[in-house]
């Protein structure tokens, strides 16, 4: 493994039972994370993107090590991870999730909520709210929020305590869960540039969950596209944008505002077979979904392969 990579797994999978109702026997499963294999590497922001069940927050779940695989491994600095206590990575890895409001104590003042996470690390209570102050400063608040309840605060400034605390015992790893996606345009802008900025500062290493194109681009260092619990391509977000690989990645990106109203980018439909909003789970999983399939697609599921230096696609096209 080389030295430089923080976040590693292999054939990672995530697959929750489905029961019937009666008999509560087991009638199949759904496969939230299926195989993933992903490399992230010290002082990275990497973009994952997807549609809305495709996976992207169980695996953040997963890298947070807030629930257990199914099977596969995960490596962090190099050690396996997997089955080890959650413990042993306290204060390494944080996470920011998407609603700052349910994610803080209502009947915990803020200087609480922020100390809370120092309890485990020997401050004594005037370090612990020196800590707290600082960092509230760091994500652009004062000390008088420190004795505020959150009902007190907009959205945004919510948002930016949850970031203080996650970043309050100097994480490597931050998994960010749509961190952006309940707030409106003009704060999510100011959100994202304090992410920018703070990364760079602290050199942290992020995991950027998001179904928002734009933001991925603005945020991320490379990206990666996540459909049906699988990554269907990753590579740097310049060679996403400019050079896309996958038939799923250019329907994300026919979606995607053009700068140039003159030449949008029109989307690729596949032909009507009645099965478009389903998943194949023999083969491809975007079989079903895709305008350029073939027998083979449905048959035998592709590997993540190495298209170009640092871009990688899972698809058929590029083995025939």
């Amino acid at each position: 493994m080389h030295s430089d990579i923080l976040v590693k797994t292999e054939s990672l999978r995530k697959h929750y039972e489905v029961r019937s109702r009666l008999l509560k026997k087991i009638v199949g499963y759904v496969k939230a994370v299926d195989g993933v294999d992903l490399d992230v590497r010290k002082g990275e922001a990497l973009g994952l993107v997807g549609e809305s069940g495709s996976g992207k927050s169980t695996l953040g779940l997963l890298l947070a090590k807030l629930i257990e695989p199914t099977s596969g491994r995960y490596f962090f600095k190099g050690m396996d991870v997997t089955w080890s206590s959650p413990r042993i990575l306290r204060g390494k890895i944080r996470v920011v999730f998407q609603d700052p409001y349910s994610a803080l104590n209502p009947r915990l003042k803020i200087k609480d909520s922020l100390i809370e996470p120092l309890t485990t690390l020997k401050y004594n209570d005037r370090e612990a709210l020196e800590r707290a102050s600082e960092y509230l400063k760091l994500v652009g608040l004062s000390r008088e929020h420190l004795e505020v309840y959150p009902h007190m605060l907009s959205g945004g400034q919510r948002q930016r305590v949850i970031i203080a605390r996650a970043l309050i015992t100097e994480p490597e790893f931050i998994v960010l869960d749509e961190p952006t996606s309940m707030l409106d345009v003009s704060t999510q802008a100011q959100i994202l540039e304090l992410l920018k900025n703070i990364k760079e500062e602290k050199e942290i290493t992020y995991l950027f969950i998001t179904h928002n194109l734009a933001v991925a681009r603005y945020i991320s260092d490379t990206i990666a596209i996540m459909f049906a619990g699988q990554i269907m391509e990753i590579g740097d977000k310049n060679a996403i944008f400019t050079k896309p690989l996958h038939p799923y990645t250019r329907n994300l990106l026919s979606a995607y505002p053009s700068p140039d109203p003159l030449k949008p980018w029109q989307p690729e439909l596949p032909e009507d077979t009645g099965n478009t909003g389903k998943r194949n789970e023999q083969g491809c999983k975007y079989a079903n979904r895709c305008m350029f399939r073939r027998d083979v697609c449905f048959r035998s599921t592709p590997e993540l392969i190495e298209v170009e230096k640092d871009h990688r696609v899972r698809c058929h096209l590029y083995r025939l």
